[in-house]
Protein backbone atom coordinates (compact mmCIF):
# COMPACT_ATOMS: atom_id res chain seq x y z
CA UNK A 1 0.00 0.00 0.00
CA UNK A 2 2.61 2.64 0.83
CA UNK A 3 4.39 1.78 -2.86
CA UNK A 4 0.72 2.57 -4.45
CA UNK A 5 0.74 5.79 -1.87
CA UNK A 6 4.36 6.57 -3.36
CA UNK A 7 3.23 6.34 -6.75
CA UNK A 8 0.15 8.25 -6.26
CA UNK A 9 2.50 11.48 -4.50
CA UNK A 10 4.53 11.35 -7.32
CA UNK A 11 1.73 11.18 -10.40
CA UNK A 12 0.41 14.20 -8.11
CA UNK A 13 3.72 16.07 -8.01
CA UNK A 14 4.43 15.48 -11.84
CA UNK A 15 1.46 17.09 -12.93
CA UNK A 16 1.27 19.93 -10.87
CA UNK A 17 4.96 20.84 -11.98
CA UNK A 18 5.26 19.54 -15.32
CA UNK A 19 5.15 21.88 -18.11
CA UNK A 20 4.87 19.28 -21.46
CA UNK A 21 6.01 21.33 -24.47
CA UNK A 22 4.55 18.31 -26.28
CA UNK A 23 0.46 18.75 -27.63
CA UNK A 24 -0.04 14.93 -27.09
CA UNK A 25 -3.58 13.99 -27.03
CA UNK A 26 -4.40 10.31 -26.26
CA UNK A 27 -5.99 8.63 -28.96
CA UNK A 28 -9.58 8.13 -27.83
CA UNK A 29 -8.90 4.04 -28.17
CA UNK A 30 -7.25 4.40 -25.16
CA UNK A 31 -10.57 6.18 -23.45
CA UNK A 32 -11.69 2.45 -23.33
CA UNK A 33 -9.53 1.11 -20.64
CA UNK A 34 -8.78 4.32 -18.77
CA UNK A 35 -12.85 4.78 -18.44
CA UNK A 36 -13.24 1.26 -17.43
CA UNK A 37 -10.55 1.77 -14.55
CA UNK A 38 -12.16 5.41 -13.97
CA UNK A 39 -15.60 3.72 -13.78
CA UNK A 40 -14.91 1.16 -11.62
CA UNK A 41 -12.98 3.66 -8.96
CA UNK A 42 -15.94 5.61 -9.12
CA UNK A 43 -18.03 2.64 -8.39
CA UNK A 44 -16.19 1.84 -4.88
CA UNK A 45 -16.58 5.27 -3.62
CA UNK A 46 -20.81 4.70 -4.34
CA UNK A 47 -20.70 1.22 -2.83
CA UNK A 48 -18.44 2.91 0.75
CA UNK A 49 -20.70 6.08 0.39
CA UNK A 50 -24.08 3.93 0.53
CA UNK A 51 -23.09 1.23 2.69
CA UNK A 52 -23.36 -1.42 -0.15
CA UNK A 53 -19.74 -2.32 0.73
CA UNK A 54 -19.47 -5.27 3.46
CA UNK A 55 -15.99 -4.01 4.49
CA UNK A 56 -15.49 -0.23 3.56
CA UNK A 57 -11.44 -0.35 4.45
CA UNK A 58 -11.23 -3.00 1.83
CA UNK A 59 -13.34 -0.99 -0.71
CA UNK A 60 -11.31 2.01 0.18
CA UNK A 61 -7.75 0.26 -0.77
CA UNK A 62 -9.21 -1.55 -3.56
CA UNK A 63 -10.15 2.29 -5.17
CA UNK A 64 -6.87 3.99 -4.38
CA UNK A 65 -5.03 1.21 -6.21
CA UNK A 66 -6.88 1.49 -9.13
CA UNK A 67 -6.61 5.57 -9.48
CA UNK A 68 -3.25 4.63 -8.76
CA UNK A 69 -2.76 2.73 -11.85
CA UNK A 70 -4.51 5.23 -14.01
CA UNK A 71 -2.32 7.98 -12.67
CA UNK A 72 0.80 5.64 -13.43
CA UNK A 73 -0.56 5.06 -17.09
CA UNK A 74 -1.11 8.90 -17.66
CA UNK A 75 2.83 10.05 -16.25
CA UNK A 76 4.19 7.08 -18.48
CA UNK A 77 2.22 8.97 -21.14
CA UNK A 78 2.96 12.30 -20.48
CA UNK A 79 6.82 11.74 -19.80
CA UNK A 80 7.78 9.34 -23.08
CA UNK A 81 9.46 12.14 -24.96
CA UNK A 82 8.68 11.02 -28.29
CA UNK A 83 7.87 7.76 -30.03
CA UNK A 84 11.47 7.11 -30.51
CA UNK A 85 11.78 6.32 -26.66
CA UNK A 86 9.27 3.85 -27.04
CA UNK A 87 11.43 0.64 -27.87
CA UNK A 88 13.72 2.18 -25.25
CA UNK A 89 10.77 1.28 -22.63
CA UNK A 90 9.92 -2.01 -23.90
CA UNK A 91 13.30 -2.44 -23.51
CA UNK A 92 13.96 -1.44 -19.74
CA UNK A 93 10.44 -3.39 -18.84
CA UNK A 94 12.08 -6.40 -20.06
CA UNK A 95 15.48 -6.06 -18.68
CA UNK A 96 14.10 -5.49 -14.77
CA UNK A 97 12.06 -8.45 -15.57
CA UNK A 98 15.53 -10.25 -16.65
CA UNK A 99 17.15 -9.03 -12.89
CA UNK A 100 14.21 -10.16 -11.02
CA UNK A 101 14.54 -13.57 -13.15
CA UNK A 102 18.30 -13.76 -12.62
CA UNK A 103 17.64 -12.86 -8.74
CA UNK A 104 15.09 -16.09 -8.73
CA UNK A 105 17.54 -17.79 -10.23
CA UNK A 106 20.63 -17.55 -7.70
CA UNK A 107 17.78 -18.34 -4.89
CA UNK A 108 16.85 -21.59 -6.88
CA UNK A 109 19.88 -22.74 -7.20
CA UNK A 110 21.29 -21.71 -3.79
CA UNK A 111 18.60 -23.88 -1.19
CA UNK A 112 15.54 -21.64 -2.11
CA UNK A 113 14.83 -20.69 1.40
CA UNK A 114 14.43 -16.96 1.55
CA UNK A 115 12.05 -14.53 -0.49
CA UNK A 116 14.32 -11.43 0.12
CA UNK A 117 14.90 -11.38 4.01
CA UNK A 118 12.47 -13.65 5.09
CA UNK A 119 12.43 -17.50 5.38
CA UNK A 120 10.27 -18.75 2.32
CA UNK A 121 6.70 -20.04 3.46
CA UNK A 122 5.23 -21.35 0.56
CA UNK A 123 6.17 -22.84 -3.05
CA UNK A 124 9.17 -24.67 -1.49
CA UNK A 125 10.36 -26.13 -4.80
CA UNK A 126 9.59 -23.63 -7.07
CA UNK A 127 11.19 -20.61 -8.50
CA UNK A 128 9.31 -17.27 -7.94
CA UNK A 129 11.95 -14.64 -6.80
CA UNK A 130 10.48 -11.45 -4.71
CA UNK A 131 7.00 -12.73 -5.43
CA UNK A 132 5.49 -14.91 -2.65
CA UNK A 133 3.07 -16.93 -5.43
CA UNK A 134 4.37 -18.86 -8.25
CA UNK A 135 1.54 -17.93 -10.46
CA UNK A 136 2.52 -14.65 -10.69
CA UNK A 137 5.69 -14.54 -10.93
CA UNK A 138 5.50 -16.60 -14.17
CA UNK A 139 2.82 -13.79 -15.04
CA UNK A 140 5.30 -10.90 -14.45
CA UNK A 141 8.23 -13.63 -16.27
CA UNK A 142 6.02 -13.57 -19.51
CA UNK A 143 5.36 -9.50 -19.45
CA UNK A 144 9.16 -9.15 -19.79
CA UNK A 145 9.45 -11.98 -22.39
CA UNK A 146 7.00 -10.04 -24.65
CA UNK A 147 9.00 -7.30 -24.09
CA UNK A 148 12.28 -8.44 -24.52
CA UNK A 149 10.58 -10.51 -27.89
CA UNK A 150 9.20 -7.94 -29.39
CA UNK A 151 12.38 -5.73 -28.53
CA UNK A 152 14.89 -7.93 -30.26
CA UNK A 153 12.85 -8.09 -33.47
CA UNK A 154 12.19 -4.66 -33.68
CA UNK A 155 16.09 -3.60 -32.92
CA UNK A 156 16.71 -6.86 -35.48
CA UNK A 157 14.85 -5.00 -38.51
CA UNK A 158 15.58 -1.54 -37.90
CA UNK A 159 19.22 -2.21 -37.98
CA UNK A 160 19.20 -4.35 -41.33
CA UNK A 161 16.99 -2.68 -43.40
CA UNK A 162 18.85 -3.66 -46.75
CA UNK A 163 20.49 -6.72 -46.63
CA UNK A 164 19.03 -9.65 -48.24
CA UNK A 165 19.51 -13.13 -46.90
CA UNK A 166 18.96 -14.34 -43.25
CA UNK A 167 22.95 -14.96 -42.68
CA UNK A 168 23.96 -11.32 -43.83
CA UNK A 169 21.08 -10.21 -41.61
CA UNK A 170 22.38 -12.16 -38.61
CA UNK A 171 26.38 -10.83 -39.32
CA UNK A 172 25.20 -7.15 -40.02
CA UNK A 173 23.04 -6.87 -36.88
CA UNK A 174 25.50 -8.41 -34.59
CA UNK A 175 28.34 -6.28 -36.09
CA UNK A 176 26.20 -3.04 -35.79
CA UNK A 177 25.07 -4.04 -32.47
CA UNK A 178 27.01 -6.61 -30.27
CA UNK A 179 26.65 -5.59 -26.95
CA UNK A 180 23.00 -5.74 -27.13
CA UNK A 181 22.64 -9.04 -29.05
CA UNK A 182 24.82 -10.52 -25.91
CA UNK A 183 22.79 -9.07 -23.82
CA UNK A 184 19.14 -9.53 -25.34
CA UNK A 185 20.13 -13.16 -25.66
CA UNK A 186 21.13 -14.29 -22.21
CA UNK A 187 17.71 -12.26 -21.12
CA UNK A 188 15.51 -14.46 -23.21
CA UNK A 189 17.29 -17.30 -21.84
CA UNK A 190 17.68 -16.07 -18.09
CA UNK A 191 13.89 -15.35 -18.03
CA UNK A 192 12.81 -18.09 -20.02
CA UNK A 193 14.41 -20.74 -18.00
CA UNK A 194 12.88 -18.83 -14.67
CA UNK A 195 9.65 -18.83 -16.59
CA UNK A 196 9.58 -22.77 -16.26
CA UNK A 197 11.65 -23.06 -13.32
CA UNK A 198 8.07 -21.93 -11.68
CA UNK A 199 6.49 -24.87 -12.41
CA UNK A 200 3.16 -22.61 -13.12
CA UNK A 201 0.70 -24.44 -15.54
CA UNK A 202 -1.37 -21.58 -15.77
CA UNK A 203 1.62 -19.24 -16.46
CA UNK A 204 3.54 -21.30 -18.36
CA UNK A 205 0.70 -22.20 -21.14
CA UNK A 206 -1.06 -18.61 -21.02
CA UNK A 207 2.54 -17.43 -22.12
CA UNK A 208 3.38 -19.86 -24.43
CA UNK A 209 -0.03 -18.91 -26.32
CA UNK A 210 1.27 -15.52 -26.09
CA UNK A 211 4.48 -15.90 -27.71
CA UNK A 212 3.03 -18.12 -30.17
CA UNK A 213 0.29 -14.93 -31.27
CA UNK A 214 3.38 -12.42 -30.75
CA UNK A 215 5.97 -14.82 -33.06
CA UNK A 216 3.47 -15.58 -35.70
CA UNK A 217 2.20 -11.90 -35.75
CA UNK A 218 5.69 -10.43 -36.32
CA UNK A 219 6.88 -12.98 -38.71
CA UNK A 220 4.04 -12.81 -40.97
CA UNK A 221 1.51 -9.88 -40.63
CA UNK A 222 2.41 -7.59 -43.51
CA UNK A 223 4.10 -4.87 -40.98
CA UNK A 224 4.84 -1.34 -41.58
CA UNK A 225 6.00 -0.13 -45.41
CA UNK A 226 6.35 -2.71 -48.13
CA UNK A 227 10.81 -2.00 -47.38
CA UNK A 228 9.85 -3.97 -44.43
CA UNK A 229 7.98 -6.83 -46.14
CA UNK A 230 11.34 -9.44 -46.45
CA UNK A 231 13.26 -8.78 -43.28
CA UNK A 232 9.52 -9.42 -41.79
CA UNK A 233 9.06 -12.97 -43.69
CA UNK A 234 13.00 -14.04 -42.85
CA UNK A 235 12.43 -14.18 -39.00
CA UNK A 236 9.75 -16.89 -39.28
CA UNK A 237 12.67 -19.96 -37.82
CA UNK A 238 11.68 -18.12 -34.53
CA UNK A 239 9.09 -20.11 -33.93
CA UNK A 240 10.30 -23.47 -34.62
CA UNK A 241 13.98 -22.31 -32.20
CA UNK A 242 11.07 -21.53 -29.54
CA UNK A 243 9.68 -24.86 -29.39
CA UNK A 244 12.76 -26.76 -29.56
CA UNK A 245 14.26 -24.42 -26.88
CA UNK A 246 11.27 -25.38 -25.04
CA UNK A 247 11.54 -28.83 -25.44
CA UNK A 248 15.42 -29.03 -24.42
CA UNK A 249 14.57 -27.01 -21.26
CA UNK A 250 11.86 -29.42 -20.45
CA UNK A 251 14.02 -31.90 -20.61
CA UNK A 252 16.39 -30.40 -18.16
CA UNK A 253 14.58 -28.33 -15.62
CA UNK A 254 13.80 -31.78 -13.22
CA UNK A 255 10.51 -33.60 -12.00
CA UNK A 256 9.28 -30.96 -10.71
CA UNK A 257 8.04 -28.64 -13.99
CA UNK A 258 7.26 -32.54 -15.07
CA UNK A 259 4.84 -33.35 -12.53
CA UNK A 260 3.09 -30.02 -12.65
CA UNK A 261 2.45 -30.34 -16.03
CA UNK A 262 1.00 -33.60 -15.61
CA UNK A 263 -0.74 -33.15 -12.95
CA UNK A 264 -4.40 -34.06 -12.67
CA UNK A 265 -7.15 -30.86 -12.87
CA UNK A 266 -10.07 -33.14 -10.67
CA UNK A 267 -8.49 -31.94 -7.24
CA UNK A 268 -7.42 -28.74 -8.10
CA UNK A 269 -9.48 -26.27 -5.30
CA UNK A 270 -9.98 -23.50 -7.21
CA UNK A 271 -12.24 -25.92 -9.61
CA UNK A 272 -14.27 -26.61 -6.29
CA UNK A 273 -14.84 -22.36 -5.89
CA UNK A 274 -16.12 -21.53 -9.37
CA UNK A 275 -19.57 -23.08 -9.08
CA UNK A 276 -19.78 -21.56 -5.94
CA UNK A 277 -18.77 -17.83 -6.74
CA UNK A 278 -21.13 -18.29 -9.61
CA UNK A 279 -24.01 -19.34 -6.83
CA UNK A 280 -22.91 -16.38 -5.07
CA UNK A 281 -23.19 -13.93 -8.17
CA UNK A 282 -26.12 -14.90 -8.88
CA UNK A 283 -27.99 -14.80 -5.63
CA UNK A 284 -26.29 -11.72 -3.93
CA UNK A 285 -26.68 -7.74 -4.72
CA UNK A 286 -26.43 -6.45 -8.03
CA UNK A 287 -24.32 -3.78 -6.48
CA UNK A 288 -21.89 -5.91 -5.59
CA UNK A 289 -20.46 -6.95 -2.20
CA UNK A 290 -17.91 -3.92 -2.04
CA UNK A 291 -14.25 -4.07 -4.34
CA UNK A 292 -11.88 -6.03 -2.66
CA UNK A 293 -14.27 -7.93 -0.11
CA UNK A 294 -13.57 -11.41 -1.43
CA UNK A 295 -11.68 -12.48 1.31
CA UNK A 296 -14.71 -11.60 3.60
CA UNK A 297 -17.19 -13.08 1.49
CA UNK A 298 -15.65 -15.92 1.52
CA UNK A 299 -15.27 -16.87 4.83
CA UNK A 300 -19.38 -15.73 5.87
CA UNK A 301 -20.65 -17.60 2.60
CA UNK A 302 -18.22 -20.70 1.74
CA UNK A 303 -19.86 -24.12 2.35
CA UNK A 304 -18.60 -27.32 4.42
CA UNK A 305 -16.85 -29.00 1.39
CA UNK A 306 -14.73 -26.04 0.68
CA UNK A 307 -12.56 -26.49 3.87
CA UNK A 308 -9.76 -24.47 2.94
CA UNK A 309 -9.77 -20.70 3.34
CA UNK A 310 -8.49 -18.55 0.18
CA UNK A 311 -8.00 -15.09 0.16
CA UNK A 312 -8.52 -14.60 -4.01
CA UNK A 313 -11.24 -16.47 -6.15
CA UNK A 314 -8.34 -17.71 -8.35
CA UNK A 315 -10.54 -16.13 -11.12
CA UNK A 316 -10.40 -12.36 -11.51
CA UNK A 317 -13.77 -12.54 -13.92
CA UNK A 318 -15.13 -13.98 -11.32
CA UNK A 319 -14.46 -11.61 -8.60
CA UNK A 320 -14.92 -8.56 -10.41
CA UNK A 321 -18.75 -9.94 -11.18
CA UNK A 322 -18.89 -10.79 -7.80
CA UNK A 323 -17.03 -7.51 -5.46
CA UNK A 324 -18.43 -5.19 -8.34
CA UNK A 325 -21.65 -6.64 -8.96
CA UNK A 326 -22.91 -8.26 -12.26
CA UNK A 327 -23.66 -4.85 -14.40
CA UNK A 328 -20.78 -2.58 -13.26
CA UNK A 329 -17.93 -6.02 -13.50
CA UNK A 330 -19.91 -7.03 -16.72
CA UNK A 331 -18.79 -3.16 -18.09
CA UNK A 332 -15.21 -3.39 -16.68
CA UNK A 333 -14.44 -6.65 -18.72
CA UNK A 334 -16.32 -5.33 -22.15
CA UNK A 335 -14.65 -2.04 -21.96
CA UNK A 336 -11.18 -3.99 -21.96
CA UNK A 337 -12.61 -6.68 -24.29
CA UNK A 338 -13.49 -4.11 -26.86
CA UNK A 339 -9.84 -2.10 -26.39
CA UNK A 340 -8.10 -5.64 -27.05
CA UNK A 341 -10.16 -6.63 -30.04
CA UNK A 342 -10.32 -2.94 -31.38
CA UNK A 343 -6.59 -2.69 -30.92
CA UNK A 344 -5.43 -6.09 -32.47
CA UNK A 345 -7.36 -5.39 -35.74
CA UNK A 346 -6.00 -2.32 -36.58
CA UNK A 347 -4.24 -2.04 -39.75
CA UNK A 348 -2.19 0.57 -42.15
CA UNK A 349 0.02 1.56 -38.54
CA UNK A 350 4.22 2.47 -38.99
CA UNK A 351 6.94 -0.67 -38.65
CA UNK A 352 7.22 0.49 -34.92
CA UNK A 353 3.83 1.29 -33.94
CA UNK A 354 2.42 -2.15 -35.31
CA UNK A 355 5.78 -3.87 -33.52
CA UNK A 356 4.87 -3.10 -29.98
CA UNK A 357 1.37 -2.85 -30.58
CA UNK A 358 0.94 -6.36 -31.35
CA UNK A 359 3.47 -6.74 -28.26
CA UNK A 360 0.45 -5.13 -26.14
CA UNK A 361 -1.72 -7.21 -27.35
CA UNK A 362 -0.15 -9.99 -26.55
CA UNK A 363 0.68 -9.21 -23.59
CA UNK A 364 -3.03 -8.56 -22.70
CA UNK A 365 -3.71 -11.93 -24.16
CA UNK A 366 -1.37 -13.24 -21.69
CA UNK A 367 -2.63 -11.60 -18.90
CA UNK A 368 -6.47 -12.70 -20.14
CA UNK A 369 -5.92 -16.19 -20.19
CA UNK A 370 -4.08 -16.41 -17.11
CA UNK A 371 -6.56 -14.18 -15.41
CA UNK A 372 -9.04 -17.33 -16.15
CA UNK A 373 -7.70 -19.47 -13.34
CA UNK A 374 -5.34 -17.21 -11.17
CA UNK A 375 -5.31 -13.71 -10.25
CA UNK A 376 -2.28 -11.85 -11.83
CA UNK A 377 -4.10 -8.23 -12.15
CA UNK A 378 -4.73 -8.39 -8.61
CA UNK A 379 -0.87 -8.15 -7.73
CA UNK A 380 0.35 -4.60 -7.61
CA UNK A 381 3.82 -5.00 -9.75
CA UNK A 382 1.79 -6.79 -12.39
CA UNK A 383 -0.55 -4.51 -12.96
CA UNK A 384 1.59 -1.44 -12.43
CA UNK A 385 3.87 -2.60 -15.57
CA UNK A 386 1.13 -3.69 -17.50
CA UNK A 387 -0.32 -0.16 -17.38
CA UNK A 388 3.01 1.22 -17.96
CA UNK A 389 3.49 -0.66 -20.79
CA UNK A 390 -0.17 0.48 -21.79
CA UNK A 391 0.80 4.44 -21.12
CA UNK A 392 3.89 3.61 -24.02
CA UNK A 393 2.06 2.28 -26.21
CA UNK A 394 -0.75 4.87 -26.49
CA UNK A 395 2.57 7.10 -26.94
CA UNK A 396 2.57 5.86 -30.24
CA UNK A 397 -0.96 5.94 -31.09
CA UNK A 398 -1.06 9.57 -30.86
CA UNK A 399 -0.44 9.83 -34.46
CA UNK A 400 -2.79 7.65 -35.43
CA UNK A 401 -5.65 8.53 -33.98
CA UNK A 402 -9.11 6.99 -34.37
Amino acid sequence: MSFVLLMGITCVIYCLFFKSTDDRKLAKIFYLPVAALLCVSFWGCVQVLFGWSIAPESTIRTTIYLLSYVAFFLLVFLKIKGTSAVPIFFRFIGLIVTVYCLYGLILYFTGNEKILWYDRWAFSQALSSTFVNRNSFAAYAGLGLNCLIAYSFWLFNVSTPKLFGLKSKLLGFFARHPHQVVILSLSLIIVFTALLLTGSRAGIISVAIAIIYLTLNLSFRDIGKREHIGNVKSVSWALPIFFISFLAIFAFSGDMFKYRMNAGLENDYRFKIYPFLMELTQEGPLVGTGLGTFPEVFSEHRKPDLHRHVVRAHNDYLEILLTAGPLVGGLFIMLFSFFIVKLAFNRNMSFTMEVFSVCFVSIMLQIALHSSVDFPLQIPAIAITLCGVMGATAVLWCEHRR
